[in-house]
């Protein structure tokens, strides 16, 4: 049975990503379509603005047969971590085809250029030392670099990602075949909505007052209409009072968290004594050495306790958000490497490290819960059936 992958966010499901699957699914012409979903926090370090259940019901109806939760101490991770944890538990589930957007460029063009910068590590790294010895910042740095390499038109922080992605394949001599499929309509970074059914996550999430209908599709906006229906909506405000309290007042130690470098405790520590808004916090906080999606993962990874230690454990579950019964078929072939866990009974089978990475996905949970007035344990209690 041919799998095919995409790592995701959904944040939320727009018809970009209907556009990736059903290209993807029409060209690999695979048995079964899997999504490797951030649960309620994403990369950027911040609260997904609907729920990872939500979200993954969203998907299933839309295409996919399977979700799996991202464990969120690898989506609360900068890109290269992000991409190498993914795809250590995709490699697990034999995975044939890795499917991502790219932009820019052509997909020929891009496989191209992605295999110049892996094959010129050396070239990379020395590039890298130079500028970060002039004071820039790693990001800008990094795409210095690469940009010297293989050009301007590489560098966008989609095609960032993507590359990371094949670096992981690489690095894990993994057999799961990359798959790249342009964007259309829309470009990651837009910030505004320019095209009539195409606009990225940001561009929709900043205009969810707008009419935003025709840019998802109709099971997708009705989901995330009746989410806010029920729900608060997320409120940085709610995260950063936690994020005081655990620094300033119960004064927990930073140096074992994901993220942390020496320094940033006693910076940020100040910043907080003179910002009492998270607004004005991040913008003072953010700066060439600290990005904003930065600075948003290391208070979420601070607030959740999650320590550096995480990323040594070798992660061998996979947590069901959602499944068609076409999934179900395989679930024993996924047996010899990974466990599954769909309900709270499931993880007993689960080793002592595994489960503790199982609970920080129910607390992640649980702190995204009383952000938008749910009760907690919800994932104990969400029924989790196939879908039709």
């Amino acid at each position: 049975m041919k799998k095919l992958a995409i790592i995701s966010e959904f944040n939320p499901f727009h018809n970009g990503h209907k556009y990736l699957l059903d290209k993807a699914k029409e060209d690999l012409a695979c048995d079964l379509a899997i999504s490797f979903m951030s649960g309620d926090f994403v990369q950027r370090g911040e609260a997904a603005i609907v729920d990872k259940f939500t979200r993954a019901k969203t998907a299933v109806e839309n295409g996919f047969d399977l979700v799996i939760e991202m464990p969120n101490f690898i989506s609360l991770q900068a890109a290269e971590f992000f991409a190498l944890k993914s795809l250590e538990i995709l490699d697990k589930m034999e995975i044939d085809y890795l499917c991502f957007g790219i932009e820019r460029l052509d997909e020929r063009d891009f496989l191209d250029k992605a295999k110049i910068v892996i094959n010129n590590d050396n070239f990379i790294n020395q590039e890298l030392k130079q500028y970060l010895a002039n004071g820039i910042s790693y990001t800008k740095a990094l795409n210095s670099a690469i940009s010297k390499l293989v050009g301007d038109d590489f560098i966008s922080a989609n095609n960032i990602l993507a590359l990371e992605y094949m670096k992981a394949i690489d690095k894990l001599k993994s057999k799961i075949i990359p798959y790249p499929i342009c964007r259309v309509g829309s470009l990651n970074k837009d910030k505004t909505i320019n095209d009539k059914f195409y606009a990225s996550s940001t561009a929709i999430r900043n205009n969810i007052s707008g009419d935003i209908s025709k840019l998802m599709p109709r099971t997708s906006f009705k989901n995330f209409s009746n989410f806010f229906k029920n729900y608060d909506r997320i409120n940085d405000e709610f995260f950063y009072k936690i994020f005081t309290y655990k620094l300033i007042v119960e004064k927990k130690a930073m140096t074992d968290i994901i993220g942390y470098e020496e320094g940033i405790e006693n910076h940020l520590i100040k910043l907080v004594d003179r910002n009492r808004t998270f607004e004005d916090f991040i913008n003072e906080a953010t700066s060439l050495r600290y990005t904003k999606s930065r600075v948003r993962r290391i208070i979420l990874n601070y607030i959740l306790d999650n320590s550096f230690k995480l990323n040594y454990i070798d992660v061998h579950f996979i947590r069901i958000l959602a499944y068609n019964k076409k999934a179900t078929k395989i679930f024993n072939n996924f047996n010899d490497k990974v466990d599954i866990v769909i309900n709270k009974a499931d993880s007993k089978i689960l080793d002592q490290n595994n489960f503790k990475i199982y609970e920080k996905m129910i607390n992640s949970s649980n702190l995204y819960n009383l952000a938008i007035g749910r009760e907690i344990n919800y994932d104990y209690i969400h029924n989790n059936k196939p879908f039709k």
